[in-house]
């Protein structure tokens, strides 16, 4: 399992080093999509919504934050309260910073999933700043009730890192992944970060097809 230590200075890296903006891509086969491996989807919204968005992100991931804390908020209450769309989050480790955050938030159930990506997405300028990001990691997990002893505990658990590389392997392997973030709408694939409107127009899209 790498090291946090060995990838202290990746998330400082330029956002074209490691995200590929390409807003048109191909269409995936949707029952294949939503048969992820390693482990069991966290969806939310009506599972019987006529839209689906399924989205691998990363938390070290600039466009990836800026998703998730500026345009799914609106996109949630928008389509997902009005049983339009359902959405799909499936973790993309990039990284040792990505591995550590999304193997605390595996412990997790239910909404408190979510709600503790939410919290290191949103602390994304910290972690990236940090001296040392995994005494910052650390600081962050405390301050969602996650102690050093349950810390350590989970970001060594090999069961949980296999099902997270499996994932990342599926991704890559079966659809084509090749950044973060990458949305399948429908089966659609859009690769890179999306505003409000421009998701508000592929969801529109996708209702209408």
């Amino acid at each position: 399992m790498p090291k946090l230590t060995s990838i202290a200075n990746v998330i400082r890296r330029p956002l074209a080093s490691i995200t590929i903006l390409a807003l048109m891509g191909g269409i995936a086969h949707a029952a294949e999509l939503l048969q992820s491996v390693g482990r069991d989807d966290r969806p939310i919204g009506d599972q019987t919504a006529p839209v689906t968005i399924v989205e691998y992100s990363s938390p070290t991931c600039p466009s990836c934050v800026t998703y998730r804390t500026q345009v799914a908020p609106l996109i949630e209450a928008e389509f997902v309260e009005t049983g339009k769309v359902r959405i799909v989050f499936r973790p993309l480790a990039r990284n040792a910073v990505d591995l550590a955050i999304f193997m605390l938030a595996e412990k997790k159930a239910g909404h408190e999933y979510q709600r503790l990506v939410d919290l290191f997405y949103s602390k994304h300028t910290d972690i990236a700043k940090s001296p040392d990001i995994e005494a910052t990691l650390r600081e962050i997990a405390r301050s969602a009730g996650i102690g050093d002893e349950d810390f350590n505990r989970h970001v060594s658990d090999s069961t949980t890192y296999e099902a997270l590389e499996r994932l990342k392997a599926q991704a890559m392997d079966d659809f084509h992944v090749q950044g973060t973030p990458t949305f399948f709408i429908n089966g659609k694939q859009i690769t890179g970060a999306l505003s409000a409107d421009e998701m508000r127009a592929q969801i529109a899209d996708a209702l209408n097809r």
